[in-house]
């Protein structure tokens, strides 16, 4: 079957229309993210939004050279919050994985197309890892987790590297005076 004659090249069009949506989307998340004092946070965000362009480019290369046509409905949501921010992503990453990626890969392999197959699972796996860090980072704000545990634990500086265990951060950073928003516990996964 020819790709610009099949079901999965509008798939992948609508695909590609949602990840762009999402890239600005979290963007402007992140920005709320900042506002919001969480600097760690806006930088999932913008992480996520740039793993996201490579997820696009992988699809605009499938269609690239092509004509398709494809109509959609796509909700556009308020920013918020960052809470309400980090469970508008939670659940849009979560539903794209459970419903329409699994749809999309599933119409990909009956028509034949297993390397386009192949890339829409991988893409549902790393949805599906989005879904549970953001639905974790919201779960955060709510138990007022963000920049306390119930042990000691090492924070760090994002802006200047300092380091120093306790069971909560600091309303200042004494190395480079930023406020608390800058401090996230220390990720050794070196």
């Amino acid at each position: 079957m020819d790709l610009k004659e099949s079901h999965t090249a509008g798939n992948l069009l609508q695909a590609l229309a949602i990840e762009t949506l999402a890239i600005q989307k979290y963007s402007w998340f992140s920005k709320q993210a900042k506002k919001d004092g969480f600097e760690q946070m806006a930088a999932i965000f913008l992480e996520v939004a740039e793993q996201k362009k490579s997820h696009t480019k992988t699809m605009f290369r499938f269609l690239e050279g092509i004509s398709v046509e494809a109509s959609s409905m796509h909700s556009i949501p308020p920013i918020g919050t960052t809470l309400e921010n980090l469970r508008e992503a939670t659940f849009s990453e979560h539903k794209g994985a459970d419903e329409l990626y699994a749809q999309f890969e599933k119409t990909a392999w009956d028509e034949g197309f297993k390397q386009i197959a192949t890339r829409l699972k991988l893409f549902r796996q790393i949805k599906t890892f989005y879904s549970k860090r953001f639905d974790i980072l919201a779960e955060n704000i709510v138990n007022d987790r963000v920049f306390r545990r119930g042990k000691k634990v090492k924070w760090i500086c994002r802006k200047c590297g300092l380091i120093y265990e306790s069971e909560h951060a600091l309303k200042n950073c004494p190395g480079c005076e930023h406020p608390q928003a800058y401090f996230e516990i220390l990720a050794e996964n070196y």
